[in-house]
């Protein structure tokens, strides 16, 4: 058998003596073990109690167990019965209400309302764990309960980036905490890498504002440059790619013709500063002749 299941049992013992006890008005319905081990031992036996008595008096019967068996007879006779005439107030405990020595029984008993301050607490519905710590109430049952809800008080959190989310603690809170965010508002320019936007330590970030792309950022989508078309060593953007020309820098080209071992020049491909053409002297002597 487990531990819990043995306590179970021992609870289960305990309520059953005690709600005896708690009837024949030896116990309280709070007592403890000790308190019933207690009640217990001191009840006597008492075995088979007998007694015979007089006209006009009264017996007490011993406190204690009885077995059953004992008779009490009175002795045949008439005479003047004295009866009385008793009030008592209700008490935790069972009262057994008899005459006062004189007397020879009660012609009535007055039970007298139950004090205010105690109270029927059948519809009483709150538990330990409704109940602040340290707090005491009287459960359905009529157990005196200490509570256990936990006190937080002022419960504060601030939310971050790294933390954006509070689980609030079970318990009372006092109303004056608050779990709370720090804004910020940060500013940025467009950059060629990607940025990634953060709010500084503890503060969560109430808005990114993105300033204008710089002027010396050009939309290059446009562009339809190739290399080719751009002198060796000098670069350009095409496209949104750097580009490196590859056009051959001829500088000044100048060439002539004689008109009759060489008709024509032939002017190499790429970027030319300017140059002549010219024909030989001996041609120009020719055409002035003619």
């Amino acid at each position: 058998m487990s531990v819990a299941a043995e306590i179970t049992r021992i609870q289960t013992d305990r309520n059953t003596i005690r709600a005896k006890l708690v009837e024949l008005g030896m116990a309280q319905n709070t007592d403890g073990l000790d308190k019933l081990a207690a009640a217990v031992e001191s009840i006597e036996n008492r075995g088979a109690v007998s007694a015979t008595v007089q006209e006009g008096d009264t017996y007490t019967i011993p406190k204690g167990y009885h077995n059953g068996s004992g008779t009490v007879s009175g002795v045949a006779g008439g005479g003047d019965y004295s009866l009385q005439s008793k009030t008592v107030t209700p008490t935790k405990l069972q009262q057994n209400v008899t005459p006062d020595a004189g007397y020879y029984g009660l012609s009535d008993v007055t039970v007298a309302p139950i004090p205010e301050a105690y109270q029927d607490v059948t519809s009483v519905t709150a538990e330990a764990g409704d109940v602040l710590t340290g707090k005491i109430i009287v459960t359905a049952d009529g157990k005196v309960t200490t509570g256990t809800m936990v006190k937080n008080g002022d419960v504060t959190k601030t939310l971050t980036a790294e933390e954006p989310s509070f689980t609030i603690p079970a318990g009372s809170h006092s109303g004056k905490g608050e779990v709370k965010i720090i804004p910020e508002a940060r500013t940025v320019t467009p950059a060629k890498t990607t940025q990634t936007v953060a709010p500084a330590e503890g503060k969560v970030l109430s808005g990114v504002t993105v300033e204008a792309i710089p002027d010396n950022f050009v939309d290059t989508t446009d562009a339809d440059a190739a290399a080719a078309n751009i002198l060796a060593e000098k670069t350009a953007y095409v496209g949104g790619e750097k580009v490196t020309g590859s056009m051959p820098n001829n500088g000044s080209v100048s060439a002539s013709m004689d008109g009759l071992t060489t008709v024509s020049v032939t002017i190499p491909a790429g970027y030319t500063s300017g140059g002549t053409v010219s024909l030989s002297n001996d041609i120009e002597e020719a055409l002035a002749a003619i």
